[in-house]
């Protein structure tokens, strides 16, 4: 059981958003961003801002499309509010199904 509480608490963090990574969504809402311009609108070092943009894309709230303007790079983009909900939901069922999976073969093992 130990096992259990350690793999969901594991999972539940991941879905943490911080202050800034609110911030970087919000702004994505409005206009698709390099993460340069993300780091100037926000005040924020441009490190910082490509580290949140990673966990964004991990938990599937945001979406990026690379460009070629006379430079390669990715603009950054936020998916709706309720399609960022639904990839949310879908991701945290994919976690309650792993443990009750892994629950499960630790009972017959």
């Amino acid at each position: 059981m130990e096992d259990v509480l350690r793999s969901l608490t594991k999972a539940l963090k991941l879905f943490e958003l911080g202050e800034t990574e609110i911030r970087i969504y919000s702004l994505l809402q409005s206009e698709e961003l390099t993460p340069r311009q993300i780091a100037k609108r926000l005040d924020i070092s441009e490190r910082v801002v490509r580290e949140k943009l990673k966990h964004l894309l991990q938990l599937g709230l945001i979406e990026r499309q690379l460009v070629d303007r006379g430079w390669l790079g990715y603009i950054y983009y936020a998916k709706n509010p309720g399609e960022a909900i639904n990839e949310l939901l879908k991701r945290l069922e994919n976690v309650l199904q792993n443990i009750e999976e892994t629950t499960a073969r630790n009972l017959k093992g």
